[in-house]
């Protein structure tokens, strides 16, 4: 669980540098994928959602990094509509890849028959993957799409303390 909490970090905590047409990004998502990995490879057997996330994120990793260096020689900026709409597709495979952990805490939760915050979970996660998409969506009115974002932002935010209260709950002595 604890890999999950610091893959999922990694994925949505997005910092970039930009030069010229070239992005550095600090924190990489395909790093927080493989750590990622490692975590649902761990928790595979409690639920089939992590071995079918576990899948996504893997592909997630090599897409991801190619998506990096993309962005880090300066290509995706000679792409135009193509590098949004890579992004875009990164985007949804990342909100369908945080469903499938959420889904499989779920599962946890009810299986176990002891509370890890799924309920929480999925309710900022919907709030996250709303104002994602309608960011996307609204792209061609930016003063909407810049609010969209910030309000994903924060969601973002609250989801990583909501899985990190997650993954304190699965560690306590008395849900083992």
């Amino acid at each position: 669980m604890s890999n999950i909490f610091i893959g999922a970090l990694f994925v949505f905590l997005n910092f970039t540098i930009n030069i010229n047409g070239i992005k550095i990004g600090l924190i990489p998502d395909f790093i927080g994928y493989i750590i990622m990995v490692k975590g649902l490879a761990e928790l595979e057997n409690e639920s089939p959602y992590f071995l079918k996330a576990k899948g996504f994120a893997k592909g997630m990793a090599v897409y991801t990094a190619i998506l990096y260096a993309m962005d880090l020689f300066g290509l995706s900026y000679n792409f135009g509509i193509v590098a949004y709409l890579l992004g875009i597709a990164s985007i949804i495979l990342t909100l369908y890849t945080s469903y499938m952990v959420v889904k499989g805490i779920e599962e946890m939760e009810a299986i176990r028959n002891t509370d890890l915050n799924a309920e929480s979970l999925y309710s900022v996660w919907k709030v996250h993957a709303g104002f994602t998409l309608a960011a996307c969506v609204l792209i061609i009115i930016p003063f909407l799409s810049v609010i969209c974002l910030l309000v994903s932002f924060v969601a973002a935010i609250v989801f990583l303390v909501a899985l990190n209260k997650s993954k304190k709950l699965y560690y306590s002595p008395w849900n083992q």
